[in-house]
């Protein structure tokens, strides 16, 4: 600055006499004296240090902010999918849950029809297998033990009935196994009491679920041909402490 001595008007005027450092005078009304404030050169670098580095940091602020607000704008359209999904999903529930109401009403109404009515399952007796599983004597093509088939003898009874052959509970006793397996095909399989269990295979159809309990003489499945089977027959075991018995040595039934 060459002409130092013509100041100009107002307030704060600065200016920068020598290279690196700062000089500011504030000019006062009423022809106060003026007051001159000196800055060095190491006070202008650390001031021009905290300056950049809060603009760095307020621009880090604000780039986190834009970033987070950015991410949450993109999240709406999804968690907006996922909560029409969701409630969906609960009208389809509330739906299901109508309809196995009305189909366990009319499982029970097929009972009753069959001559073995639903009993409510506190008042359902477990009792040890006494039974024929069917209500027709049908054609026992093989029996406990007899032939040998893929190493082991033969667990139960197979009887040969027409596909679809109501086939009934040999015993009270509780569903501990409602599934399909190769060679069984769809089968069930009964606990009773003393550790006697039931198990009946090759159905075309399964007519109760893991931990029903079923009363002596239920109707729990239709007969059929599926697993390992040549043609239409039901297989029926009886196990003792997990080993196969003979089922005719339990059956107080005559058959018919």
């Amino acid at each position: 600055m060459t002409e130092r001595n013509k100041e100009p008007k107002g307030y704060g005027n600065i200016y920068t006499p020598h290279a690196g450092s700062m000089v500011i005078q504030v000019q006062r009304e009423g022809g106060l004296a003026n007051r001159t404030i000196v800055l060095n050169q190491r006070t202008v670098r650390v001031m021009r240090f905290v300056l950049s580095r809060s603009g760095m940091a307020i621009g880090a602020v604000l780039l986190a902010l834009f970033l987070f607000f950015a991410i949450q704008a993109a999240r709406v359209p999804v968690l907006t999918h996922r909560l029409a999904t969701l409630e969906s999903d609960a009208k389809r529930l509330d739906t299901l849950q109508v309809a196995l109401a009305q189909l366990q009403k009319r499982y029970e109404q097929v009972q009753t029809m069959l001559g073995a009515p639903v009993v409510k399952r506190d008042t359902i007796e477990l009792t040890v297998p006494s039974r024929f599983p069917l209500d027709s004597k049908g054609f026992v093509t093989r029996g406990v033990g007899s032939g040998q088939e893929y190493g082991v003898a033969h667990p139960g009874l197979d009887i040969a009935v027409p596909s679809a052959t109501q086939v009934r509970a040999a015993g009270g006793g509780m569903v501990v196994e409602v599934s399909e397996t190769p060679e069984y095909g769809k089968m069930i399989r009964l606990s009773h009491p003393e550790k006697y269990e039931t198990l009946y295979g090759h159905l075309s159809q399964t007519l109760v679920k893991q931990g029903d309990k079923v009363a002596l003489g239920a109707v729990i499945a239709l007969s059929g041909n599926t697993g390992r089977s040549t043609a239409p027959h039901l297989h029926f075991e009886v196990r003792k402490d997990g080993q196969a018995v003979d089922p005719m040595q339990l059956i107080q039934e005559k058959r018919q």
